[in-house]
């Protein structure tokens, strides 16, 4: 049993005995207190910036290597020595997993689906991930919390296969539909975009010409006699005659690769056969890489 304290009112402090848990002892075990040690700076904050905005993180725990703000040994009578304490900490660097280098929800790397995100029925804990078989590809769920903290028995435990079929299969029946809504509001964005573009081009085309019918004008009214501004006028209709040029040829590449309207029976029946589609199944494909099995593309 371990001291913790209760607080039953708003400022009402008792001391109760509970059973220790898992994250209280990796505490006690990890502070430099435990071994008469007082430590300034084994956390700091760090600062980001996200959309343009100052974001400080704090809390970010250091290396003990960086602990060096202040460190002082044997400052008061510890429950062992600091070489000691410093044995432990390599002991239980050494035994760790990658515990609490993943957020909390996080998808935890491995082949199954749900893992890190079920908990369990009965005591809340979230369930753990394990392996076996021959070449380690049979995967369960099962919730260790209770007999990591306290030493009991486990709460429950189950094959991993037939949960995750069931959750792929609702999940991609729930998708399925508004994937195909989204691919089509994709389709009458892309259209309304290649109208508006065309539009935009066909006004350059107007202008473009308009510039040259006007530049032939000034050519035109020119004493021919006057070389040097009938040189000058004639360049500019030149030019102006390439714009018009390069306008058209923008204006038919866009009709060579304008997108096809989707009309409204195409829609109908895309949105009718979406329900009954299932593309899960349909090309099996190999269990994937158990560093890659739970990340989403």
């Amino acid at each position: 049993m371990l001291p913790a304290v209760n607080y039953t009112r708003a400022a009402d402090r008792a001391i109760v005995w509970k059973l220790p848990v898992y994250n209280t002892v990796h505490h006690i075990l990890t502070n430099p207190i435990y071994a008469g040690a007082y430590a300034f700076g084994r956390t700091c904050s760090k600062v980001t910036l996200e959309a343009g905005r100052k974001r400080i993180l704090r809390g970010i725990r250091r290396d003990r290597a960086d602990w060096g703000e202040v460190l002082l040994i044997d400052h008061h009578e510890g429950y062992l020595s600091w070489h000691d304490f410093e044995r432990n900490q390599r002991l239980i660097t050494d035994n760790a997993t990658s515990k609490g280098l993943v957020p909390r929800g996080a998808l935890r790397r491995g082949e199954l689906l749900l893992g890190g995100l079920l908990r369990c029925g009965h005591c809340g804990r979230k369930l753990h991930v394990s392996y076996s078989g021959s070449n380690g590809n049979t995967g369960r769920y099962h919730c260790r919390g209770a007999q990591v903290n306290h030493g009991t028995d486990p709460c429950i435990g189950f094959g991993s296969l037939r949960v995750d079929q069931a959750v792929s299969a609702e999940v991609l029946q729930r998708l399925q539909p508004l994937g195909m809504e989204a691919a089509i509001k994709a389709i009458e964005t892309s259209t309304v975009q290649a109208g508006e573009k065309r539009r935009h081009v066909e006004l350059a085309l107007e202008q473009a010409r308009y510039e040259a019918a006007h530049a032939r004008r000034q050519y035109d009214a020119v004493d021919p006699d006057n070389r040097l501004v009938a040189g000058e006028l004639e360049r500019r209709w030149n030019a102006a005659l390439v714009a018009v040029r390069e306008r058209q040829d923008e204006l038919d590449a866009l009709d060579r690769h304008k997108p096809e309207a989707l009309g409204e029976e195409e829609r109908r029946s895309l949105l009718a056969w979406a329900p009954i589609s299932n593309w899960h199944g349909i090309m099996p494909t190999p269990p994937p890489p158990r560093a890659s099995g739970s990340s989403v593309p």
